[in-house]
């Protein structure tokens, strides 16, 4: 059969996919008018702090440290001036170095931590030194929290002169919110160092955290969000069972909990999209197992356990909502393969009826190759030919239509994608049909030939549409850019297979279709010769045309030579 994944197109990267590393920065309410009040704050409190050497200096330098944190947040937000915001931060921690883990200190200095790091990475790109300041505000964090020290003090019962509405924005539990913005911003600089466990790691502490304690950084639907897009990540490590229970917790929260706790959000427009989004990531865990099976089962292999250090992954006492939807085990027959395929198929189903064609052409394109996957890859579980034959056909069906549907010059990309794609389905179908007809000499009915014809002049049409999508002047340029010359390549090849398949008696028509492939594989020679780089792509096809291109005239000869009509299959 032709190679399915010649002309595959990845998805989105792992670093891409982590949906908490957005780094937003930690809530604030600044007001450029309180710039003064503040800073006449630390002048008076500098000099009370330079003349005071009684038990009342360490009350004063924890409102010093607090007025730091806010005059940092101005300088930072409403007057872009990083190197004073930052003077500001260092010198809140440094005011009560030795002292951070008190309830009247530990929301200053990790606040003030949580922004130096913010800037670091965001503003300086300098990965090392936001770790170090993210990582010393958790260990300021695990510090108090190990000491039971209780409630911290916030900025208001500090500066009872401060006007609260501006202060730092309180929650119902601020320690905890400026601890998961620690975490919060130590994802993103995991993700830009490629640290993908660690980052993995600490987005599932991040959304427990956030579980548990009710509180969330965005939006709760963001949480459900995050908790499906990082399974991709964890079937990456083989880690199915992980990854299945996040997906789970995140249909559970938009079915069970959204509708309870939160009916301002239910059934609104992003409730309804992140629904669909869900249920992609849903049909992508299904994919990834599929495809996993798929090589064990060709190949006879066994993948690797997950690391032990995703085993812990899951949420305890969140109970689940028919956690068993989709398995996650490999599947090894038929029957459980098809049962995951409906799994998948089911779940694509209801992501294409948020993200509709007239709403969105490309993605929903996507959705239509990931179910022409399923079927393709549900094919290698099935024994039978003719079953998998109807298998390639029904996954072809919804690809087929849109391709019709497609506006070619505004989605060029995704139409070659898609005609190369049916190019390779409609050859892997003529096979099937080929090798049960002709290399098993069955008899040669007038259905059976007229079928293998249709399949393969099917074959060869999308492969051409593919093919001359990249004709300058109705012919192929001499040079076609790197990241498509060799699917163009081999296009070539697969239509000169396709017709070499091509099952007719009358002579001319048989010259006809051997003059043709001859020209498909001098163009794939020729290109090769122009471009020594290429022949490193396809070292074997180049081979092949090599030697079939020097056959080519005895096997004229042998036809010419032939009396009467020329067999139909040789």
């Amino acid at each position: 059969m032709a190679n399915a994944d010649t002309y595959g197109y990845s998805n989105a990267s792992s670093s891409e996919l982590l949906g908490l590393s957005n780094l937003v920065l930690q809530p604030y309410e600044s007001n450029p008018n309180l710039k003064e009040t503040f800073e006449e704050m630390y002048q008076m409190l500098v000099l009370q702090i330079n003349s005071s050497n009684g038990p009342e200096v360490k009350k004063l330098e924890s409102r010093l440290a607090a007025v730091c944190y806010q005059l940092g947040r101005i300088y930072h937000d409403t007057e872009d001036n990083t190197a004073m915001a930052e003077s500001m931060f260092l010198k809140a921690k440094d005011t009560v170095k030795d002292h951070e883990t008190e309830a009247d200190n530990v929301l200053s200095v990790i606040n003030s931590l949580n922004m130096l790091g913010y800037i670091k990475e965001k503003d300086d790109e300098d990965h090392e030194a936001a770790l170090q300041y993210l990582l010393e505000a958790q260990h300021v964090y695990q510090e108090y929290n190990e000491e039971r020290r209780g409630s911290a003090t916030t900025a208001n019962n500090l500066l009872p002169n401060c006007p609260k509405k501006h202060a730092i924005i309180t929650t119902k539990n601020p320690l905890m919110c400026a601890r998961l913005f620690t975490l919060f911003y130590i994802i993103e600089v995991y993700r830009n160092r490629g640290n993908i466990t660690d980052a993995l790691m600490c987005t599932h502490l991040t959304l427990k955290i956030q579980l548990e304690n009710n509180l969330f950084l965005q939006s709760p639907l963001d949480w459900a969000l995050s908790s499906a897009l990082i399974a991709t990540l964890l079937c990456q490590q083989n880690a199915y069972k992980q990854a299945r229970h996040h997906l789970a917790a995140a249909s559970t929260y938009m079915e069970k909990i959204i509708p309870k706790q939160y009916e301002s959000l239910y059934n609104s427009e992003t409730y309804k999209q992140y629904l669909a989004d869900i249920s992609r990531c849903w049909a992508t865990y299904g994919l990834r197992l599929l495809k996993k099976s798929k090589t064990r089962l060709m190949k006879d292999k066994t993948h690797k356990e997950p690391p032990a250090i995703f085993s812990n992954l899951l949420f305890k006492n969140f109970n689940m909502l028919n956690e068993e939807r989709m398995t996650r085990y490999y599947v090894n027959n038929f029957e459980d393969a098809q049962s995951l395929v409906n799994s998948i198929v089911i779940n694509l189903n209801r992501t294409k009826k948020y993200y509709t064609f007239e709403k969105t052409a490309s993605y929903y394109s996507d959705l239509c190759m990931d179910t022409c996957l399923s079927y393709k890859l549900l094919s290698y579980f099935q024994d039978n030919p003719e079953k998998m034959g109807k298998l390639f056909k029904k996954g072809i069906v919804d690809l087929e239509v849109t391709a019709n549907r497609l506006n070619e010059e505004s989605y060029m990309n995704v139409c070659r994608r898609i005609w190369y794609e049916l190019g390779t389905v409609y050859s892997d179908i003529l096979d099937i049909k080929y090798e049960k007809h002709v290399k098993n000499k069955l008899v040669l009915t007038d259905s059976a030939i007229k079928k293998i014809n249709q399949y393969a002049s099917s074959s060869i049409r999308y492969y051409s549409k593919f093919v001359e999508s990249f004709y300058v002047q109705r012919k192929l340029p001499e040079y076609v850019c790197d990241s498509f010359v060799k699917p163009v390549l081999l296009a070539h090849l697969h239509m000169a297979r396709c017709n070499n398949k091509k099952l007719v008696n009358q002579k001319n028509v048989k010259l006809d279709i051997l003059f043709q492939c001859k020209k498909y594989y001098q163009t794939v020679v020729d290109y090769c010769d122009r471009d020594p780089r290429l022949e490193s792509m396809i070292p074997v096809e180049l081979n092949t045309c090599r030697e079939l291109l020097q056959s080519y005239a005895s096997r004229v000869d042998q036809l010419l030579k032939t009396q009467g009509p020329a067999p139909i299959a040789q």
